[in-house]
């Protein structure tokens, strides 16, 4: 998982830092009925930071065409992965999902 806001500069959980989901931790035991507001935290392993739990955010923002302002409550972190391809003695191997 990637961070998409600043969590801890001085840890250098930044925008852009990837990690591991470790654990899912949902706000109530439920099983049957969930809600719009029911947005798990999620635990994330960083590596030399260790792992870092991330709580959903709120975030206010003007409305278009003035109709007051928008709330949203979201889990700033998306899904990331890399490839690349790694060339050795000149022979050009297939490309190779890198894992961080």
């Amino acid at each position: 998982m990637m961070l998409r806001y600043n969590v801890d500069v001085s840890k250098g959980l930044v925008n852009g830092a990837i990690g591991k989901v470790t654990e899912i931790i949902w706000p109530c035991f439920r099983r049957a009925q969930m809600y719009d507001t029911d947005i798990p935290s999620v635990r994330i392993d960083f590596g030399k930071d260790g792992d870092v739990l991330i709580q959903p955010k709120t975030v206010q923002f003007p409305a278009k065409y003035s109709h007051g302002t928008a709330e949203r409550r979201m889990l700033s972190i998306i899904l990331c992965w890399a490839c690349a391809q790694y060339t050795e003695c000149r022979v050009v191997l297939p490309t190779i999902p890198l894992y961080t």
